[in-house]
């Protein structure tokens, strides 16, 4: 299994709105990325009016939908989120081959996850990628 298809079947939640962002969880890691709302800067996320679903694409620039409200799932079309959970990822990955985990919920991670999985995952490029505030 690819890191992207892990990441499309496992839609974040949206656990905060405001005017300037919006702020998503993964309910696996727990990790937390804030999206600007800012549609110069990429992560645009769009919601389909007639589905219903929101969509997250991290490399691209556009507006972040007004219609979304905590709780709601965002579902990802890249391979990582942002830089935070690539970090995380790399400590998962480190914690694999055998270094000591940096905390309780990375060896978690750690003993759930593919190493191939943690790898392809820890060695995606940052640039494009949203800072975790």
């Amino acid at each position: 299994m690819r890191i992207s298809e892990l990441m499309q079947k496992t839609p974040l939640n949206v656990i905060k709105d405001d005017p300037n962002s919006t702020t998503l969880e993964d309910p696996n890691t727990k990790v937390k990325t804030v999206v600007p709302k800012d549609p110069k800067k990429p992560g645009m996320i769009t919601k389909d009016p007639q589905t219903n679903k929101a969509t997250l694409n991290t490399k691209t620039a556009g507006p972040v939908s007004t219609l979304l409200k905590p709780g709601e799932k965002v579902e990802v079309t890249e391979k990582s989120v942002s830089k935070k959970q690539q970090r995380f990822m790399g400590m998962v990955h480190a914690a694999q081959k055998g270094e000591k985990p940096a905390s309780t919920e990375v060896a978690k991670v750690a003993k759930n996850m593919k190493k191939k999985d943690a790898k392809d995952f820890a060695s995606t490029k940052h640039k494009g990628l949203p800072e975790k505030k």
